[in-house]
């Protein structure tokens, strides 16, 4: 684990992000039939799993003060952050590939209510909701190959 001490990163190891980050997929999916709450989920769970990344990066030579900054303080601001640094350059968006970037760029595209006035007639799964779970499911298994065994 890093040595930011009481920084709020370092409570847990990359191994347990990656844990937390499962578990919110696990929530999203089982609340397919509640955009918002699926939606929710879905980027908490690749919020966590950045968590997890930046954790990692300790071990791969970043000063603790770089992980505990580099894509700000919330998993929102780190989905932002890696979403803007899709059009960046390499170092921008390290260690992570255009493409992730990209489905982070996708994830926070998809908006947490659906459109107005459009009613939906089941409680079935949302298309929407659904997708947000398989792109936080990606961002996962990025970061999760970014952690050493």
């Amino acid at each position: 684990m890093g040595t930011g001490g009481e920084h709020w990163l370092w409570r847990l190891s990359a191994r347990d992000w990656l844990a937390a980050a499962e578990n919110e997929l696990k929530q999203g999916r089982s609340n397919l039939g509640a955009r918002r709450t699926a939606v929710t989920f879905a980027r908490r769970a690749a919020g966590m799993a950045l968590n997890g990344a930046l954790v990692a990066q300790a071990d791969q030579g970043w000063a603790s003060s770089r992980c505990e900054t580099a894509w700000g303080r919330s998993y929102m601001d780190h989905l932002r952050t890696l979403a803007d640094a899709a059009d960046g350059s390499v170092e921008a968006r390290e260690p992570f590939a255009e493409d992730d970037c990209l489905r982070c760029r996708e994830l926070l595209a998809i908006p947490v209510m659906p459109p107005q006035g459009l009613v939906q007639l089941s409680a079935g799964r949302d298309q929407a909701a659904s997708r947000a779970l398989e792109l936080a499911e990606l961002i996962v298994h990025a970061c999760a190959a970014r952690i050493q065994p």
